[in-house]
């Protein structure tokens, strides 16, 4: 969790522009004209339903559907390159990543493409730890392509990573208006104040509302150890930790310690429901977008946080077993005195 190296939620993927298309088919048979043309509406098909499945997070299926797309485009196609690097990525498979990044770069076809290509080998390499080759990748995405906020964004946090600070911040300056009142806005802000917050392991800034109404954020928790409890109602050992949760919530003293439980991939009545049958009488908040999911790169259930008084990560609990409370329940004493 030390990388503040994000990903857009989505970029648009701009087809290659006519000229390329048109000298393609200028230099090629009747026949692969023809089988060329043929091929594309299975291409469309394969490609849209790949990215289906990628927005409902049925990796195995985007990665078939996109190696598909690619095959029959002779594997010639960067946008379906730039997707199967960002699944091998979500999956963990970094190397798998890095290397479909690098194709896609290869085999790109103009700018908007390669800067495409060049942003996801950045945010592979900084989640490697290769921050110089990182930095790299994003400045030739940054100079691809001048109006890419995110390649800007993820190179001035990359260039504070290296403490590389006054220029860090001079390109952070240059995109914080376009983030004024957001959560990543208030991150940035932080960040141009104090660079050396990159290298403090601080949590995602973000901003959530409960189920009573109260907005909370790393403002309004400052002060208290908090605990982030990512579940879902499908997910049955979140079900099984459910009774220890509530023993645990029960115990703490709410003016120094919060619990809020972030739900996920549950339709928005379950959860209302589940909650309030089950007594869940902590924080809750139900991750409509996945903003929280996405900032704290959520990747199995359930995950629990600790977060510091001052919004420092301090610990990472994944999964849960037998002696999830008293785990919990040391990390919660260890950060009250910190």
């Amino acid at each position: 969790m030390s990388s503040r190296i994000t990903v857009p939620a989505h970029r648009r993927f701009l087809a290659s522009p006519l000229f390329f298309l048109m000298a393609l088919f200028l230099s090629a048979s009747p026949v692969l004209v023809a089988a060329a043309q043929n091929q594309e509406p299975r291409f469309n098909d394969e490609f849209e339903a790949g990215k289906k499945a990628a927005l409902q997070n049925d990796n195995v299926e985007a990665a078939r559907r996109f190696t598909r797309a690619n095959e029959l485009r002779q594997n010639k196609c960067s946008d379906c390159l730039v997707w199967l690097a960002r699944i091998a990525m979500v999956d963990g498979k970094f190397d798998d990543a890095l290397n479909f990044a690098d194709q896609a770069l290869a085999v790109a076809a103009n700018g908007p493409q390669r800067c495409n290509a060049d942003l996801y080998r950045g945010v592979i390499l900084g989640r490697q730890g290769n921050l110089a080759q990182s930095e790299t990748a994003f400045k030739a995405a940054a100079s691809l392509d001048p109006q890419c906020t995110e390649c800007r964004f993820n190179l001035g946090f990359v260039l504070l990573k290296e403490s590389k600070d006054a220029e860090g911040v001079a390109v952070l300056k240059t995109v914080a208006p376009q983030f004024a009142g957001t959560p990543r806005g208030r991150e940035l802000q932080r960040f141009i104040a104090d660079p050396s917050r990159i290298r403090k392991n601080y949590a995602p800034e973000f901003s959530a509302k409960l189920s009573t109404g109260e907005e909370v954020n790393l403002d309004t928790l400052k002060g208290k150890v908090v605990l982030l409890d990512f579940w879902g109602v499908w997910c049955s050992f979140c079900r099984v930790s459910l009774p220890s949760l509530k023993e645990l919530a029960a115990k703490i003293d709410p003016a120094r310690v919060a619990i809020i439980s972030i739900d996920e991939y549950d339709p928005q009545p379950q959860w209302e429901q589940f909650t309030q049958a089950n007594g869940m009488n902590w924080g809750q908040v139900y991750d409509r977008d996945r903003a929280l999911h996405n900032a704290f790169r959520v990747d199995g259930f359930p995950r629990y946080y600790i977060l510091s008084k001052d919004g420092i990560i301090l610990e990472e609990f994944k999964g849960w077993n037998q002696n999830g409370e008293t785990t919990i329940s040391d990390a919660i004493a260890r950060a009250l005195q910190h």
